[in-house]
C-alpha cells in the first residue's frame, strides 16, 4: 500500500470513477498514440458544456515527448451540430419577434458560464427591448443602461417587475436560464409557455416546441447577426423606462441594517469592478443593490458550498493580473463562511494582491436562523476573533506592506468609510467590518423560506390525505 491510494490492491483509476457523477468528460492518459488528442477532446468538451472535466495523466508519462504538430491547428470551438435545426430555430425566433407588440429579454446566468455576456448586451442594445437579470445573473445587463428592466425573481421581485415579465411582455426571449428554486423565488416564476423563447446550452424552445441537443450559443449568434444586418427591422417603438430599484432604507444614522448595507454597496461599485457575494445573507441581499456599469457579479446561490467566495476571489485576483484588467476586486463576505476558508487571506498577502473585503459580521449563520430556528446551537461560531488583526496575522505585518482595516456599525461610521478617497481608491488590501444583528435578514431571504414552507405545508396535507383515503378504503388498517 502506497500513499493517496486505497485498499491493498491500489486502483489509480478510482479517483476518475469518484468524479464520475460531476463531470462531463475525462481521459487516463496511458496510451502514447492518444495523448495528444484525449487532451484536445477533454480541453473542447470543457468549453462546450462549462462543466469540470477529469484528466488523469501518471507521473511516469509526464516528460512524455509527443509531436508538436497538433499545436500549429487551434482548437475547433465550433459547438454547431445541427445547422438545419438551427436555422429553423433561427427563422422561428426572428418570426416570433417580428410578430410580437411586447417582448423582452431575460438575461440568467448560463449565458455567462458559456461566454456569451457580450453577445448578449450587445443584442439587448440592437433591440431596445427592456431587459431584466436574475439572481444568478445579476450583472449581465447593464443596470445604468435605460433598457434595464429590474432583476426578475418570481413574487421576490421588487414591485412591478413579475407583473412586466410574466404579464405585460408578449414574448420573453430567455438566455441561459437556470430554473433552481433560490433563481426562481422559490419556484414562484409563472412565464407562459405560450410566450417563452429559451435558449439554453442543452435544448432551445420556442413557445413549448422543444429542440433538444441544440445549444444555444449558434443559434443565439445568428439571431445577433440579424439585429445586426437590420436592428430597425425588429425595434417596436415602445418607450422603455429604466427600472430603478426602491431604496430600501434612508436612514441616515442609528445602527446598520441589512436594508441598509446592500445598496449602499452597490453605490461603491465603478464600472469594471469584479465583485464575489458570498453564500448566506449577501446573496439575499445583494440583489437589492444597483451595480455600476460592466461590473461582473459572482455568486453561487444553486449549490451554495459556504466559504467559496474567499478561494474564488483569489482566482479572480490572479487572472486580473494576467489580463491587465483595471476594475477593482471586490470580496462580500458572512462571518460564518469566512471561517470556513479564511486562510486564502494568507495568499492575497502573499502574492500582493489589494481586493477590498466586506465582511459582514452578524453572529454566526444568519441564513439557517431564518431556515432552521433562530436560536439552534449548532447556528453559533466562535464569535470572538479579532477581525482588525486579520490581515495583520495573515502576513500583513511585513516591513513596507499597506494594508487597512475599518470597522462599521452605525450607518455614519460606514458612510465616512464610503466616502474616503484612500478606501475608495483600493491602493492597498483592505477589510471593512459590517455590523449587523443575527436575526436580521434581507426580504428576499425571508420571502424564499416564507415561500418555501408555504409548499412543504401544502405537500404534507396532501399527504395527509392520501393516506387518509388509503385508510378508508381499507388499503391499511
Amino acid at each position: 500500500m502506497i500513499h493517496h491510494t486505497l485498499e491493498a490492491n491500489p486502483d489509480h483509476g478510482v479517483y476518475r470513477g469518484m468524479s464520475g457523477p460531476i463531470r462531463s468528460t475525462s481521459a487516463f492518459l496511458d496510451d502514447e498514440a492518444t495523448m495528444a488528442s484525449e487532451i484536445d477532446r477533454v480541453l473542447f468538451t470543457a468549453i462546450k458544456t462549462r462543466l469540470p472535466v477529469y484528466l488523469f495523466v501518471p507521473t511516469d508519462v509526464v516528460d512524455t515527448p509527443l509531436n508538436a504538430a497538433r499545436l500549429e491547428t487551434p482548437l475547433d470551438l465550433n459547438l454547431s451540430t445541427r445547422p438545419d435545426t438551427e436555422s429553423l430555430i433561427v427563422n422561428k425566433i426572428l418570426e416570433a419577434i417580428g410578430k410580437s407588440r411586447k417582448p423582452c429579454i431575460l438575461a440568467d446566468v448560463l449565458a455567462k458560464r458559456h461566454a456569451a455576456t457580450k453577445q448578449t448586451r450587445r443584442l439587448i442594445e440592437l433591440a431596445g427591448y427592456p431587459a431584466f437579470s436574475t439572481i444568478l445573473g445579476k450583472g449581465l445587463v447593464d443596470e445604468t443602461s435605460p433598457l434595464f428592466g429590474g432583476m426578475y425573481n418570481g413574487s421576490m421581485s421588487f414591485p412591478g417587475i413579475k407583473e412586466a415579465v410574466e404579464n405585460d411582455a408578449d414574448l420573453i426571449l430567455n438566455i441561459g436560464p437556470h430554473l433552481t428554486s433560490s433563481n426562481t423565488g422559490a419556484f414562484t416564476r409563472q412565464i407562459p409557455e405560450n410566450k417563452l423563447i429559451v435558449l439554453h446550452p442543452h435544448y432551445c424552445s420556442v413557445f413549448g416546441e422543444r429542440f433538444e441537443g441544440i445549444h444555444f450559443i449558434p443559434v443565439l449568434g445568428a439571431v445577433l447577426q440579424a439585429f445586426e444586418k437590420d436592428a430597425q427591422k425588429f425595434r417596436k417603438g415602445n418607450t422603455v423606462t429604466r427600472f430603478q430599484n426602491p431604496i430600501l432604507d434612508d436612514s441616515t444614522s442609528g445602527p446598520l441594517k441589512q436594508s441598509y448595507i446592500w445598496q449602499r454597496i452597490g453605490r461603491f461599485t465603478k464600472p469594471d469592478d469584479i465583485v464575489f457575494v458570498e453564500v448566506g445573507t449577501s446573496q439575499f441581499g445583494m440583489p437589492d443593490a444597483t451595480l455600476a456599469a460592466n461590473v461582473q457579479y459572482e455568486t453561487q446561490i444553486y449549490w451554495s458550498s459556504i466559504g467559496y467566495t474567499v478561494g474564488a476571489t483569489l482566482g479572480a485576483l490572479v487572472a486580473a493580473r494576467e489580463n491587465g484588467h483595471k476594475g477593482r476586486v471586490i470580496l462580500v463576505v458572512g462571518d460564518g463562511s469566512l471561517q470556513m476558508s479564511v486562510q486564502e487571506i494568507s495568499s492575497y498577502i502573499r502574492n500582493g494582491f489589494t481586493p477590498t473585503i466586506f465582511l459582514i459580521n452578524n453572529d454566526g449563520y444568519t441564513i439557517e436562523r431564518e431556515i432552521h430556528g433562530p436560536e439552534q446551537q449548532y447556528n453559533d461560531i466562535c464569535t470572538s476573533w479579532d477581525h482588525m488583526k486579520m490581515l495583520e496575522f495573515f502576513g500583513g505585518r511585513q516591513k513596507g506592506f499597506k494594508s487597512r482595516s475599518v470597522e462599521a456599525r452605525t450607518v455614519e461610521e460606514l458612510e465616512e468609510i464610503m466616502g474616503d478617497s484612500e478606501f475608495i481608491s483600493n491602493d492597498c488590501i483592505q477589510l471593512c467590518e459590517i455590523y449587523v444583528d443575527k436575526f436580521d435578514v434581507p426580504w428576499i431571504l425571508r420571502g424564499q423560506v416564507d415561500a418555501h414552507k408555504a409548499r412543504l405545508k401544502v405537500a404534507g396535507e396532501q399527504q395527509k390525505k392520501t393516506w387518509e383515503s388509503l385508510v378508508l378504503a381499507g388499503t391499511f388498517v
